[in-house]
C-alpha cells in the first residue's frame, strides 16, 4: 500500500511538473510574438530571435520555436545593410527554418517561411543572385501552395515575386495583382490571438495593393 502511494504521488507531481512546463512554454512563446509583434529595429528583432532560442533549446519538438527565430533573423537580414551582414542574419535564419522544417516537413507555413528565406537571400544581392535564386525561391512558394492553397503568406509572397521579375521583364503584371488580390480576404479571415499559427504578412498584402492600384 506505501509503495502504491508513492507511486501515485509521483505521478501526480508528473503531471504537475508538465502542467507548469506547458504553461511556462505558452508565458514565454506569448511573451515572444509580443516582442516580435512590436519590433521596429534590428534590435527589438535580435531580442524576439533570443527569446525564441531559448524556447527551441527547451522545447525540442516544437516547430513554433525555430520557426519564429527563422522569421525574427529574416526580418533583420532585410533591415541590416551590407551584402555579408544580410548574410550573416539570413544564414542564421536558414538554419532554424531548416529545423523546423525536419520537425514539420509537410507544413504549409514553414514551407512558405523557407521561401521566404530565399527571397530575402536574393533581395541581399540581386543583380548577382537574381538568376540563381529566383527559380529557387519560385518553386518553395508553389511548394507551399500545393500543400495548402489558401494559405496568404505564400500566396502573396509569390505574388510579390511575379510582380518584380515581370516589372523586371518589362511583362505584364495582371497575374501578379490577381494573385495578391486573392490573399487578402485569407488574411482578413485569420484570427489573430487564438494560436501561436502564423498570422502576419497583412503589410505585404497592402504594399501589393498599393502596387497593384497605382
Amino acid at each position: 500500500m506505501k509503495k502504491l502511494i508513492i507511486i501515485l504521488g509521483l505521478i501526480v507531481a508528473g503531471f504537475s511538473l508538465k502542467a507548469q512546463n506547458q504553461q511556462a512554454y505558452i508565458n514565454a512563446m506569448v511573451k515572444g510574438l509580443q516582442t516580435l509583434g512590436a519590433a521596429q529595429s534590428i534590435e527589438d528583432l535580435q531580442s524576439a530571435a533570443g527569446q525564441f532560442e531559448r524556447i527551441a533549446g527547451v522545447a525540442k519538438d516544437d516547430w513554433y520555436a525555430p520557426y519564429y527565430a527563422a522569421l525574427s533573423y529574416t526580418r533583420i537580414g532585410l533591415m541590416a545593410d551590407g551584402i555579408s551582414t544580410k548574410d550573416e542574419y539570413i544564414q542564421q535564419a536558414k538554419q532554424h527554418v531548416d529545423r523546423a522544417l525536419e520537425l514539420q516537413p509537410k507544413n504549409s507555413e514553414v514551407k512558405a517561411l523557407e521561401g521566404f528565406v530565399y527571397l530575402a537571400q536574393l533581395a541581399a544581392d540581386p543583380n548577382t543572385r537574381g538568376q540563381m535564386l529566383s527559380p529557387k525561391v519560385m518553386q518553395t512558394l508553389n511548394e507551399a501552395l500545393a500543400m495548402d492553397k489558401e494559405n496568404p503568406r505564400a500566396m502573396v509572397l509569390l505574388a510579390q515575386m511575379q510582380y518584380g521579375m515581370a516589372e523586371f521583364f518589362g511583362s505584364p503584371v495582371e497575374n501578379a495583382c490577381a494573385l495578391a488580390k486573392k490573399s487578402e480576404p485569407l488574411f482578413e479571415a485569420e484570427k489573430q490571438g487564438q494560436s501561436f499559427d502564423p498570422t502576419w504578412g497583412v503589410d505585404v498584402s497592402k504594399e501589393m495593393a498599393q502596387k497593384c492600384n497605382n
